[in-house]
């Protein structure tokens, strides 16, 4: 299943096979962006997990540091609670792929690429 979102802030495409969710952030996001990335998750995504452990293959590289950290803090915790595992983030430098994985938080197994094969790698030496 692919989702697009309204406003082309976010793409959101879920394998079941390997029960990844791939997702590319564009942009400069308000609260009302990422509200409606989180509904997507939340009524259309999570359909599709049926209570097992998934990752997230995120490309950032696109995306621009945006004033919603109270947001994200609260899709953190809608992810712990549906059993999001292991998240693998594509940035598009050495200084943000050092700061992606220094921020981790230790919620989740959580590691950042700057190359795309070795997140993909990475996520199957995890099981995805």
């Amino acid at each position: 299943m692919l989702i697009s979102d309204v406003k082309g802030m976010y793409k959101l495409e879920f394998n079941p096979g390997r029960n990844i969710c791939y997702e590319t952030n564009t942009g400069l996001w308000t609260k009302e962006d990422y509200m409606r990335y989180h509904n997507d998750y939340a009524t259309k995504i999570s359909t599709m997990l049926k209570g097992k452990p998934w990752a997230k293959y995120i490309d950032l590289r696109n995306y621009k540091v945006s004033n919603i950290t109270s947001e994200i803090q609260m899709h953190a915790e809608w992810m712990e609670k549906n059993n999001v595992t292991t998240i693998a983030v594509i940035v598009d430098s050495a200084i943000a792929k050092m700061q992606m994985n220094r921020a981790g938080g230790g919620k989740f197994d959580q590691q950042a690429f700057t190359d795309e094969k070795e997140a993909d790698a990475w996520l199957k030496s995890k099981g995805f």
